[in-house]
């Protein structure tokens, strides 16, 4: 007769052999489920396993024009032909885009979703926003560059006006005579001068910004001009260390550079 240890062992090793089969009856599962979607879908392929439930697939999509877009999204289209859309509709140079789609089976969990085109590159994970992977920028909207760059140090200033609101005078400084560039693309409203320039640039969707503080410009900075963010305004004075100020306004209210510049990168 068996002891009651041998017996406990005999019961513990069938429970393990039993967990063992199911194990690898479950994977075997996982591992035919992959496969056989990549068969029925041959714009599909396996990824390594990197998850310990779920093997995962990425799919392509391609689009050749603004055509090809389903005229109602469902299921999976719903993730991302509405940006393939608003970008095919605002940007149609960008054809032809592709889809990269990556999610987990049996689940069919998603995991990340790319559209790229001529330039452009989006990036959406499981639970964040569109962003473009070129600039780290919330996708659509504003990605404001530093004016001054390399040794720029951004600090910040505030003072009240005469209808006691809040200016924000976000003040950059470096080495003199340095180029100061737009921090937006958009066009030229507005060019002074006091003892120094300022230019006043309107940046769509209600955004300006007016720099102060040029000791010279360059000679794209007109009235009317369009500028870039590579596109300089001026320069500054030439000293050790010159500053400039910029003042940005949004929806009619003033915007701290700390908070402009971080926003359109969460």
């Amino acid at each position: 007769m068996y002891s009651l240890r041998a017996l406990l062992i005999t019961v513990f090793l069938g429970i393990l052999a039993l967990f063992l089969v199911i194990f690898f009856v479950k994977k075997s599962k996982s591992i035919q489920d992959t496969q056989g979607y990549t068969k029925l879908n041959p714009t599909c392929r396996e990824l390594k396993t990197h998850s310990k439930k779920n093997n995962f697939v990425e799919c392509f999509l391609n689009l050749e024009s603004i055509s090809d877009l389903p005229a109602n999204s469902q299921d999976d289209d719903t993730l991302y032909i509405p940006m393939a859309r608003f970008i095919g509709e605002r940007f149609p140079d960008e054809f032809p885009l592709r889809v990269r789609h990556i999610f987990s089976l049996p689940d069919k969990q998603t995991d990340s979703i790319g559209i790229s085109g001529t330039e452009i590159n989006l990036v959406k994970s499981k639970n964040s926003t569109w962003k473009n992977k070129t600039n780290g920028c919330r996708f659509p909207g504003p990605c404001p560059v530093m004016p001054l760059k390399g040794s720029a140090i951004p600090q910040i200033y505030a003072k009240e006006d005469k209808k006691a609101e809040r200016i924000f005078r976000n003040k950059f400084s470096a080495i003199g005579e340095a180029p100061v560039n737009a921090i937006l693309p958009g066009k030229i409203l507005k060019v002074e001068k006091d003892s120094l320039f300022s230019v006043t640039v309107y940046h769509s969707e209600n955004i300006y910004s007016k720099t102060s503080g040029l000791y010279s410009l360059s000679s794209n900075t007109q009235i009317g001009n369009e500028v870039s963010q590579d596109s300089e305004l001026g320069f500054l004075p030439p000293k050790d260390t010159a500053f400039i100020f910029v003042e940005i306004t949004r929806n009619g209210k003033y915007e701290s550079w700390e908070n402009f510049f971080k926003e359109s990168r969460e």
